[in-house]
């Protein structure tokens, strides 16, 4: 008995013994700029600003920067310095155009000039969209495309595809008077096909590709989409399908914010750093041009 209470009190004092605080320093390499802008064709530039935090500020949200000086800049030539609209975003006047290269240059008090620069390619277009109303392996209804481009021979081309469900739903709300109910859905969209990024659940928001095994080619692309939640009610949609071609920054801070994102929710995965064009800075300004096309569906069709 007198052995076993020994054996007891070694293991405590072993195990205790091995317990140690450790206080880490975290280095505070100080504040940077963030610039954050997607920018499209036929459109002003809308540039946000804000200031880096530190890992134990406790702040929710970034602190926007005022007063600051952003200027753009098409193929190097000067074209505008952005008007500051005093809640940390900043508004162009110009109308940007496919097939060039911008840059901004941003300077601010207390921090280094930031420069950041992408290209707006140009639009490729839709040839052919199709769609049917199927359901998944378990049952719940989605919606599967085949969408047919061509793609451009010349460039290195990268592209996202996202879908938005307008449903037109009838409703017998008063005795013998139907009225109709208009609803506009940002759907869900993921795809099998090889040439698509299939990592992004955790966003799911659209797909993304690029041109390497069909580079000068017409391609087909076959996807589907789908909402969080049911709806049984008979009605009509229009399903817009946005197919944008975008530019390489696009693509990889796409890519590498959902793999960030994953990573947080897995506890064994490495974290993921988000990819950033911005030079002395953080954030992203990256370019896309856009076509549009639309299908018509009764929400009970079967499979073509």
């Amino acid at each position: 008995m007198k052995l076993k209470y020994l054996f007891t009190g070694l293991i405590s004092i072993i195990l205790f013994s091995c317990e140690k605080t450790v206080n880490i320093k975290i280095p505070d390499s100080g504040r940077k700029l963030v610039v954050n802008s997607f920018f499209a064709e036929d459109s002003i530039l809308k540039v946000n600003l804000s200031k880096s935090k530190y890992i134990l500020d406790g702040e929710s949200e970034f602190e926007p920067v005022k007063n600051a000086k952003i200027i753009l800049y098409k193929n190097n030539i000067k074209i505008e310095e952005l008007i500051d609209s005093l809640n940390g975003f900043y508004y162009g006047n110009y109308i940007l155009k496919a097939g060039n290269k911008y840059k901004l240059e941003v300077s601010a008090k207390d921090f280094p000039t930031s420069e950041a620069e992408s290209g707006l390619p140009l639009r490729t277009k839709i040839i052919e969209l199709s769609g049917y109303q199927s359901m998944d392996e378990y049952g719940w209804p989605e919606t599967a495309f085949n969408l047919t481009f061509k793609d451009d021979a010349e460039t290195e081309n990268y592209y996202f595809i996202s879908v938005t469900e307008r449903r037109y739903t009838k409703y017998n709300l008063s005795e013998g008077k139907d009225t109709v109910i208009i609803d506009d859905y940002e759907l869900n969209v993921y795809s099998t096909d090889p040439n698509t990024f299939s990592d992004d659940w955790y966003l799911n928001k659209g797909v993304v590709l690029k041109d390497d095994l069909f580079n000068g080619k017409e391609y087909k692309l076959f996807f589907k989409a789908y909402r969080d939640f049911y709806d049984s009610n008979e009605s009509t949609s229009v399903y817009y399908v946005k197919f944008s071609t975008i530019s390489k920054e696009y693509y990889m801070y796409y890519i590498s914010y959902a793999k960030h994102v994953n990573a947080q929710d897995e506890f064994f995965m490495e974290p993921v750093q988000v990819y950033t064009n911005i030079e002395n800075g953080f954030g992203i300004f990256a370019g896309y041009s856009t076509d549009v096309d639309s299908v018509v569906l009764e929400n009970n069709q079967s499979p073509l």
